[in-house]
């Protein structure tokens, strides 16, 4: 049978895998060649040494590595991609660009410009449903509304489960040109060179059958717990499109059909973990202004302090709270960071430092390489208060007694805050508190060895009181329509 196209270009952002990739595997359906493309938006910073450029080019490696087993390659452009993309699709003569659909309004306005473009050559530009398992359209209230809290979007996405996308079919080949005009081989890179294969698509499959056969089984009572490794670690392989969506949730609905009574209670909170993913997707397509301000805009008054000083030693770990300063400090060694931690940081942030929740939102998406922009969104205007389904306005997390419930034996801080090694579990919360004769045989002295907290909680608590309470008394909350950006 005839294809459509002679070739077809599949822009692999989001997309880092040779599996259960539905552009690709569209693309090799509807074209005789293809070429896998990625665009190194800024191709000199993929040489720096962070931590999350070193994940990236691992992803890009490791993808690269696996199209060579199918019969393709990955290929490369450097630069803009709303200028590199069409210029692509130009010079190799493709009649089509294929790509996952995404649900930013920035990005989407950038796709909206790319078509343009690719129409005045003939070329067409296809999306993709890929990223998630159910659009923002696809779930809606029973007036056809979208949901703006968890809890009835999840029983209505729960109740669709027979309309999950199944997992695509092995892809087992895919042709690909020696060379496609204006895109690169990897390794003409520097960044590139030496990067061993095995840590991206491979990685994250292997690390998906281990969650099951182990770590899911007990997922509902250590998942809270950062000082063991309770948790899936999947995220930076979702976000980045190394692992599908439906891979991940066919394999746990295979393991709860033999799963005992207590492991299938864990997979079902696990599985709601996936829908609180897809709720704040659906967020960010209904409601594109909460990547710019408040989803409870009567809350963008909060008049935050922004402190600079106070920022700096939350950023680097050194606010005196040991709970936060390990977190903080997973962060920029790792660039991932447990979940309960980062809802204290963000709490910490905002509550006891009284600084707008987007500075943090801003360094998680530098830093992290689970970096995404709707669970990042979601998670941070959460725990502030702003959001939609927002933990209440009222709920702050005391540092202290977070750490006391969630490494009770300070195991975490220790691994991370190797200034307190010594101190006993007693204090390790709270080492200000230390008597002077067990400062020294603890190796730590407030103050001078590890810093005092920069802000005394229970104060810092009553003026978060009352900078919420004075903005709900002055401002009306306003309505919000969906799809509204001003």
């Amino acid at each position: 049978m005839a294809k459509d196209h002679k070739r077809i270009i599949v822009w692999m952002r989001r997309a880092l895998r040779a599996q259960d990739n539905t552009p690709l595997r569209a693309a090799v359906q509807d074209a005789d060649e293809v070429i896998p493309l990625f665009c190194l938006r800024d191709a000199p910073r993929y040489r720096e040494n962070t931590v999350r450029r070193q994940f990236l080019r691992a992803l890009l490696r490791d993808c690269d590595t696996n199209l060579r087993r199918i019969g393709s390659r990955l290929f490369i452009c450097a630069g803009d991609p709303e200028k590199e993309i069409p210029a692509a699709v130009r010079n190799s003569g493709a009649g089509a660009l294929y790509a996952v659909r995404v649900y930013d309004s920035p990005t989407i306005e950038r796709d909206v410009r790319i078509a343009s473009a690719l129409r005045k050559f003939g070329a067409e530009f296809v999306r993709f449903k890929d990223a998630v398992l159910f659009e923002g359209p696809e779930i809606l209230s029973q007036n056809g509304s979208p949901y703006r809290i968890f809890t009835p979007y999840r029983r209505a996405w729960l109740s669709r489960l027979s309309d999950v996308p199944p997992v695509l079919p092995h892809l087992r080949s895919a042709t690909s040109p020696t060379r496609a005009s204006g895109t690169h081989p990897l390794d003409r890179f520097a960044g590139f060179r030496g990067i061993d294969s095995g840590r991206g698509e491979t990685l994250a499959l292997k690390s998906l059958h281990a969650f099951i056969d182990d770590a899911v089984l007990n997922y509902k009572e250590k998942r809270d717990f950062p000082g063991t490794e309770g948790t899936s670690r999947l995220s930076p392989f979702l976000a980045n499109g190394a692992i599908s969506i439906r891979t991940v949730f066919w394999t746990l609905r295979a393991a709860r059909e033999t799963a005992d009574r207590n492991a299938m209670e864990s997979i079902d909170v696990f599985l709601s973990e996936l829908v609180w993913r897809e709720f704040y997707y659906q967020i960010l397509h209904h409601f594109p202004f909460v990547l710019f301000r408040a989803f409870r805009n009567e809350l963008d008054a909060v008049a935050w302090v922004d402190d600079p000083t106070h920022f700096t030693a939350w950023r680097n770990g050194r606010t005196g709270y040991p709970i936060v300063d390990a977190a903080m400090r997973q962060l920029n060694s790792e660039g991932w960071m447990h979940n309960r931690a980062r809802m204290i940081v963000a709490s910490f942030l905002t509550k006891d430092l009284h600084i707008n929740w987007q500075w943090g939102e801003k360094y998680f998406l530098e830093r992290l390489i689970d970096a995404d922009l709707a669970c990042n969104n979601g998670g941070w205007q959460w725990v502030a208060g702003t959001g939609t389904d927002a933990s209440p306005w009222f709920r702050i997390f005391n540092p202290v007694l977070q750490g006391e419930k969630f490494d009770p034996d300070g195991e975490y801080v220790r691994r991370y805050v190797p200034e307190l090694a010594h101190v006993p579990e007693r204090w390790i919360h709270k080492p200000w508190l230390l008597k002077r004769e067990k400062q020294r045989s603890s190796e730590c002295i407030p103050g001078t060895s590890y810093p005092r907290p920069i802000v005394d909680h229970n104060v810092a608590r009553r003026i978060t009181l009352q900078l919420y309470r004075t903005v709900r008394k002055r401002t009306p909350p306003a309505s919000i329509k969906a799809g509204e950006i001003s």
